[in-house]
């Protein structure tokens, strides 16, 4: 399987968004975090049962890609699996695309604002255990974001219980203990939230997956959203409801703990380019 810059009219990913994607961050050090990102865009081809590179050559291929098309660090790094097309005897596709990352220092500083989202998750959806292309419905949720004055909208699931971000995964902390909605909430298996319930058990904090009403949310102490490009983000404001933000520094606080660790976790588990 070869990268490529054009799609067939006939791929399934330009008829339908049927396939898969992976948002890599890339820095001086090369991609982060590959093998989960491998693992995730292996697990959701196997469900839509199209063919992916073992995971040695998928590596390969992004790492000649970062090579071959130099940019100013760090940056975000698409890679689509597209569906390809069986009736045309046309195979899947890889196809890469690079952009800036959306998130200033401030933000991390300062905190952003959530809106609660009006129209619900669907979390009985096969398309919420994988990273699919079909990506519609999570784009103008974040527009409506937007509209609102926030720059993440904050998904409830059908049953009124709170999910994910659009593009993005939830935590909030109460009493010194981590809350995540759980998979079953129809919020996707995110890689930096693997990471940070991995971290929070390291670090010997509570943790709990649930089911959660807004009401949970909104007497907890510390809410700070996590993504592949964005790591852990504060949230100052959900709707208009604020939230306390700790310095950087505040060792008291349990998501400065969980960032801390996460950045030291960045620095020894980046991959080297070779």
């Amino acid at each position: 399987m070869v990268p490529t810059d054009t799609l067939s009219s006939q791929d399934r990913l330009a008829l339908f968004g049927f396939g898969l994607f992976e948002t890599l961050l890339i820095t001086e050090v090369g991609p982060h975090f590959l093998d989960l990102h491998w693992q995730r865009m292996n697990k959701g081809a196997t469900f839509l049962g199209l063919n992916l590179q073992a995971k040695n050559e998928w590596a390969k291929l992004v790492q000649k890609y970062i090579e071959e098309n130099p940019s100013p660090y760090p940056y975000a790094l698409r890679v689509t699996l597209s569906g390809g097309s069986p009736l045309a005897s046309l195979p899947s596709q890889i196809l890469f695309h690079k952009r800036v990352l959306p998130y200033t220092p401030a933000q991390y500083t300062l905190g952003i604002r959530l809106y609660l989202l009006p129209s619900p998750r669907n979390e009985r959806s096969p398309l919420v255990s994988i990273k699919s292309t079909n990506y519609l419905e999570n784009i103008l949720a974040k527009e409506e974001a937007l509209r609102n004055d926030a720059e993440e909208g904050l998904w409830l699931n059908t049953q009124g219980y709170i999910s994910e971000g659009t593009m993005s995964n939830l935590f909030f902390i109460k009493d010194e203990v981590l809350f995540t909605p759980s998979l079953v909430s129809g919020c996707l298996p995110g890689t930096r939230r693997q990471l940070i319930l991995d971290l929070a058990q390291s670090l010997q904090i509570t943790i709990y997956e649930g089911l959660y009403r807004s009401s949970n949310l909104l007497s907890a102490d510390e809410v700070f959203m996590t993504n592949s490009l964005m790591g852990i983000m504060p949230v100052r404001q959900i709707d208009g409801f604020p939230f306390p933000i700790a310095p950087l520094s505040e060792k008291k606080s349990g998501m400065r703990r969980l960032e801390s660790a996460y950045n030291k976790l960045i620095k020894k588990a980046s991959q080297p380019l070779s």
